[in-house]
C-alpha cells in the first residue's frame, strides 16, 4: 500500500511539473494586450497609439486595446503604467512631454528608471510664429530686435512647463534672448492671442499652427526640427539660419514603453513587432500627417536620446527656477 501511495505521489508530482513547464512555455501573447495612452482621446498621442496598436495586434496575433488615462499633463496614465504588472500585457504610449514633469512637480515615476523603451514612432519640430502686425519678416530680423530689447517682447505658450514654454528658455540659454512669458491653457488660445496682438510670438507644434499660417493670421519665421518640415517646406530651420551659437533644435516625439521589469524575451517580441509596424509605408504616411518624421532609432538609440533630453530639460528647469506655481 505504501509503495502504491509513493507511486501515486510521484505520478502527481510529475504531472504538476509538466503543467508548470507547459505554462512557462506558453507563447506570448496568449491574451489581449492593453496600451495606456496618457492623453485624451482624439489628440496626437491617442491617434498614433491607435494606429500602432491596430498594426501591432496583427503582428502579435492578439487584440491590442488602447485605454485612455488622461490627466495632469499625462502624469496619471504614466504612473498607472509604471505600476502595472511587468508581464507584457500593459504598455504605455506617450509623447516627450512626460520628460519634464518630474522636475516640475512630484511624480511617482522616472521614465528610464520605471520603463524600458519599446520604440520611437518619430520626431517632429515646432514653428516660431509672430503677430503679423510686427515688422519682422525673417528670423534674423526677429532675433536682432529681441536681443536689442531685453524684456520688451512677449511669448505665449500652452502652459507652464509645456514645450513652448521650456523651448523659449532653451533659446534664451543658447542665444541670450530675454522675453516675457504669458501662459495660456491651450495652443488655440495662444494662436488667438497672437492674432489679437496680446502677445508677440510663440513656439508651437506645426499641426496646430498650420491653418493659422495658411490663413496668414500669424506669420511663421522658422521651424525648430533637424530638417525642414514637409508641410512648411518654404520655412528655414533655426540651424539653417546659423543665428544661434551651437545650433537650436526643439523637437517632440511619440513612443511606446514597457514597465521596467518586463521579461527580456517578451520585451524583445514587442520591440520587434513595433519595428516591423514602423517600416510599413502606409503607417509612415499616416505618421507624417502629424508632421512627424518616422524614426530610424533602435530601442537602444531611443533610450540614449531620452537620457540626453531629460538632462537638458532638468537643467533648463533648475537654472530658471521653473515650477508649476510660476
Amino acid at each position: 500500500m505504501r509503495r502504491q501511495w509513493i507511486s501515486r505521489g510521484l505520478l502527481l508530482a510529475g504531472l504538476l511539473a509538466t503543467a508548470a513547464l507547459a505554462g512557462a512555455a506558453e507563447p506570448y501573447p496568449s491574451r489581449p494586450v492593453k496600451v495606456i495612452a496618457n492623453m485624451a482621446a482624439g489628440g496626437g498621442t491617442d491617434t498614433i497609439a491607435r494606429i500602432f496598436s491596430e498594426q501591432i495586434s496583427r503582428q502579435l496575433g492578439q487584440p491590442v486595446v488602447v485605454e485612455n488615462r488622461a490627466g495632469a499633463a499625462g502624469q496619471i496614465g504614466t504612473e498607472l503604467a509604471a505600476v502595472a504588472p511587468a508581464d507584457g500585457y500593459t504598455f504605455l504610449f506617450a509623447s516627450s512631454s512626460l520628460l519634464s514633469l518630474p522636475y516640475l512637480r512630484p511624480t511617482r515615476y522616472e521614465l528610464l528608471k520605471d520603463f524600458e523603451p519599446v520604440g520611437q514612432v518619430g520626431i517632429g519640430g515646432f514653428v516660431l510664429v509672430v503677430n503679423p502686425k510686427l515688422p519682422f519678416k525673417t528670423l534674423a530680423e526677429f532675433m536682432t530686435a529681441v536681443k536689442a530689447n531685453p524684456g520688451k517682447y512677449t511669448f505665449g505658450s500652452p502652459g507652464i512647463g509645456s514645450a513652448g514654454h521650456l523651448g523659449l528658455y532653451l533659446l534664451k540659454a543658447k542665444s541670450g534672448v530675454e522675453m516675457v512669458h504669458v501662459p495660456f491653457k491651450s495652443s488655440t488660445e495662444v494662436a488667438q492671442a497672437l492674432i489679437s496682438g496680446q502677445i508677440d510670438c510663440a513656439v508651437d507644434i506645426v499641426p496646430i499652427q498650420k491653418s493659422y499660417i495658411d490663413a496668414q493670421s500669424v506669420r511663421a519665421l522658422a521651424t525648430t526640427g533637424p530638417a525642414r518640415d514637409p508641410s512648411l517646406p518654404q520655412l528655414p530651420t533655426f540651424n539653417e539660419s546659423k543665428l544661434v551659437p551651437g545650433g537650436y533644435e526643439l523637437t517632440f516625439w511619440y513612443g511606446m514603453f514597457a514597465p521596467r521589469a518586463t521579461p527580456p524575451a517578451v520585451l524583445k517580441r514587442a520591440q520587434e513587432a513595433f519595428a516591423t509596424v514602423l517600416q510599413d509605408p502606409a503607417v509612415q504616411e499616416r505618421v507624417k500627417g502629424f508632421s512627424v518624421v518616422p524614426s530610424q532609432f533602435t530601442a537602444a538609440d531611443f533610450r540614449r536620446s531620452i537620457a540626453a533630453e531629460t538632462e537638458q530639460w532638468r537643467k533648463i528647469i533648475k537654472d530658471n527656477n521653473i515650477t508649476l506655481d510660476n
